[in-house]
This record gives C-alpha cells, structure tokens and sequence, in this order.
C-alpha cells in the first residue's frame, strides 16, 4: 500500500497501519502517479487535506485503476464528492486505525475476488472489469466505483432482485448499518447514463418493497 500524507502527520498513521499487518510505503503526492506506474502497489491511501487528496485523486484517477481510499484530515467535508471522483473508499476525520485498516483490507478483497478480470456483456452493455470501462453501444461512459460495482452486482443477478441491504454489503461494505437511500442515489445516477428516459427506465427497475433489478 502506498501512502501520501503531511510529513507531521505520517508516523503515527503509518505505525497503526503496520501495527494492521499492512505492508506500507510513503511517498510525497507529487510523486504518487511514478510510483503507482511502476506496478508495485496494490493500492494507495491518500490522508491529507480535502483540496490535495482531491487533486491526487484525480491524478491517479487519470492514470491508473488502482484502488484508491481517501482518510481526510477534515472532521466536516463531503465524502461523496471524492467517491463520484473515483474513490473506492472515503473517511472523514477521527476514523480509528482499526476502522481504516478494515477499510483498506475490504477494498483489497473487492478487487482481488474471482472473476475481477472477466468481461460481462448484456445486450448493449460491456464492462471489462479489469480496466474498469463501461460501454454503451462501444461508446465508453464514465461509473465511478460505486456506480460501476453497483451496475455489475445487478448485470451478474441476471434479473433477479438486489436489495438495498445487500447492495450496501457487498457495493459498499456496510450492510445494514448503511443508509439505504445512498443505492437509490447511485440507481438514479445510473439511469440517467444508461437508460433512453431515466424517468420511464426500461433496464434498472424498482421492485416496490425490495429493491432493483436489471433488465437485459
């Protein structure tokens, strides 16, 4: 894992993560993108302050899939602004190292799990989940994480119902502890990308009472 962060703020940071059982590198955030090209990191956490984890973020975002989760330095900013921006993960300021790790574990897992290299096709739809692309058409459209693990939960249950809880638990680790009205967002989002009239949807469907499911 690689790690950019405030030189005040790394060591006390970085020996929790270590005390984790996390291998950890450091490097300044100029520097982030070199080292992610290199091919030696699994995954990178940014915790610095909103501004810079945001342009970092991008950065990375520009040049790599790699998984990214952002640990602000801040008590009050919107974490959802650094998921839509490409964030697999996000936390806000007086996160335990414990939590943060689990964290970073679970977004390991994600992008580690059986079939992470498989294309799925469904009518005029192709994800390459290796490269994280999504096609519509073969023109490509823009998912963030979210969006996109959300789309290929609902694509792989072959329309069958996805809950709101499950989708939470496996999109985004947080099961009923979650909110459930974050999926009916991320559904809303997805349908104005991919659906003819996002108002009358014809392939991300509302099962009153249960949940979604995605028509082929």
């Amino acid at each position: 894992m690689l790690v950019s962060a405030p030189e005040g703020g790394r060591s006390s940071l970085l020996e929790g993560l270590r005390d984790q059982g996390l291998a950890v590198l450091v490097a300044p955030g100029h520097a982030l993108v070199q080292q992610v090209e290199s091919g030696a990191v699994d995954l990178v956490l940014l915790h610095t302050d909103a501004a810079a984890a945001l342009e970092e973020l991008y950065a990375l975002r520009g040049a790599s899939a790699v998984p990214v989760v952002v640990a602000l330095r801040e008590a009050r900013t919107s974490l959802e602004l650094f998921l839509d921006a490409g964030a697999d993960d996000c936390v806000a300021s007086g996160v335990t190292r414990g939590e943060l790790a689990a964290r970073v574990r679970a977004v390991l897992r994600r992008r580690s799990r059986p079939g992470a290299g498989e294309v799925l096709r469904s009518g005029p739809f192709t994800m390459d989940l290796a490269r994280h692309v999504f096609l519509h058409d073969d023109l490509p459209i823009h998912l963030p994480p979210k969006e996109f693990g959300l789309l290929e939960l609902l694509i792989r249950r072959d329309g069958r119902v996805v809950s709101r809880e499950e989708a939470l638990e496996l999109v985004w680790g947080q099961g009923r502890s979650g909110d459930p009205t974050t999926v009916d967002v991320h559904v809303k989002r997805l349908r104005a990308k991919i659906e003819a009239d996002p108002a009358h949807p014809v392939r991300l469907l509302t099962v009153r009472g249960l949940g979604y499911r995605f028509e082929a």
